[in-house]
């Protein structure tokens, strides 16, 4: 409603002239709705709830943390997208098969009980794991013939350290029509003796250049990431072997791995036996 300066009747929107004394209405004197007028007739400007200036701190400061999040988002794709120098292991076929006559040496010997003591090397272990012609090699994720986007795993390998340690990397490849990308993923862990037995123990977690073990909650993130893309259950027999093994030593290039029971060495001045 307009109220007529002149008699003070409450006239309809839009009207021009007042419709009980046809004056015509001063429109530069009506007040709108969010607005009042003072004692002495200076517009007070008024706002609801009276939290305008709460409300508009709050919404700066969501806006530093958006730019935050995208800030963090956008470091870490980059440190993602960077490659990490690896070191290529040279796979050779008669490794491969070396490999897997001593893995049978050890399956034999851990079922008849008797003790065997055998040495991989990197080499035999990857060549194991990927060389074409290898008895259980692993297979890779297959190029899509006609995809546009796809991501897939295209090798697998573990480096060997000195004291139980070990890096496992895998090397993914995005690829966008023609054009490929190459990220690694990369695992560190150890092997370590427990109460219910030998167990990997995974303490940092790669993808690119970006730690995922320094995220927040990030020991679970690393076992996760553990589990979705370096565990493959077709390795399940050489895990169990190597789990219940008498002993594992992990040497900077090289693995030894002994089962059954341990030789017993006689006691110093003790008669040798059938004398």
């Amino acid at each position: 409603m307009i109220k007529c300066n002149v008699c003070g009747y409450d006239n309809p929107l839009g009207r021009v002239h007042c419709i009980q004394c046809g004056s015509k209405i001063d429109l530069s004197k009506v007040v709108p709705p969010n607005r009042a007028t003072g004692a002495r007739g200076e517009v007070v400007v008024t706002r609801r709830g009276g939290t305008g200036g709460r409300t508009h701190i709050l919404r700066a400061i969501w806006k530093v943390v958006d730019l935050i999040i995208l800030a963090a988002l956008g470091i870490g794709i980059v440190l993602m997208w960077r490659e990490p120098a690896v070191r290529d292991i040279l796979l050779d076929a008669p490794q491969a098969v070396a490999a897997q006559a001593k893995l049978d040496t050890l399956a034999q010997s851990a079922q008849s009980g008797k003790p065997a003591t055998v040495e991989l090397s990197e080499a035999e272990i990857n060549s194991y794991l990927n060389h074409p012609a290898s008895p259980r090699r692993l297979r890779y994720a297959e190029d899509t013939p006609g995809a546009t986007f796809q991501a897939r795993l295209a090798k697998y390998q573990i480096q060997l350290e000195g004291g139980n340690q070990f890096t496992i990397i895998g090397v993914g490849e995005i690829r966008v029509s023609k054009s490929v990308k190459r990220v690694i993923l990369r695992l560190d862990g150890s092997l370590v003796d427990t109460p219910g037995g030998r167990r990997m123990k995974f303490n940092h977690a790669y993808v690119g250049e970006l730690p995922l073990h320094k995220l927040p909650a990030g020991q679970p993130i690393v076992d996760w990431f553990a589990e979705f893309f370096f565990r493959f259950q077709t390795l399940d027999a050489e895990w169990k072997l190597i789990k219940g093994a008498r002993d594992v030593q992990l040497a900077a290039g090289k693995a030894v791995v002994a089962v059954g029971p341990a030789a017993v060495t006689p006691a110093a001045g003790a008669p040798a036996a059938g004398r």
